[in-house]
């Protein structure tokens, strides 16, 4: 097992309430001083106690989902994937017939990004479910706790 997926393992299997800026950094396999940069920037948002800063699970989780790609999360939880992600949430696949043109403008966003087209793809289509969320929580048993996970 790689060193990321015992990472992914922990946060998603070993439930924590809270984390110490260490050990979130830690899980992320982050150096300190880039977390606190995205904690600075509003990407992860911590709350300061007395000695350092802390990150609640679920922020942390929601963070996780976006630094690591999820067929590599999904692929560390294994036969543990229903403990750790929602039936509504887990990858599956798709065939779609769109322009070339689309296609290749997915492809040149996700080499911009550092990303696969799936995940470019997966963010556009968040933004759409997430304007027509209304009418689709009334079609979709589950959709708006899906559409909020890890909240």
């Amino acid at each position: 097992m790689t060193e990321a997926a015992m990472h992914i393992r922990r946060l998603f299997l070993e439930p924590k309430d809270t984390y110490s800026d260490a050990e979130a950094a830690e899980i992320l396999a982050m150096e300190m001083l880039d977390l606190k940069s995205r904690m600075e920037s509003g990407e992860v948002e911590g709350v300061r106690n007395c000695r350092s800063m802390t990150v609640c699970r679920k922020e942390l989780i929601s963070f996780a989902m976006d630094f690591w790609p999820q067929d590599a999360i999904e692929e560390a939880l294994g036969d543990d994937l229903a403990k750790g992600i929602p039936k509504l949430l887990r990858l599956t696949d798709l065939h779609v017939r769109i322009p070339r043109f689309e296609i290749l403008a997915l492809q040149r966003l996700a080499e911009r990004d550092g990303k696969s087209v799936d995940a470019v793809l997966a963010r556009e289509l968040l933004d759409i479910v997430s304007a027509e969320s209304d009418f689709l929580a009334t079609k979709i048993t589950g959709f708006s706790a899906a559409l909020l996970w890890p909240r």
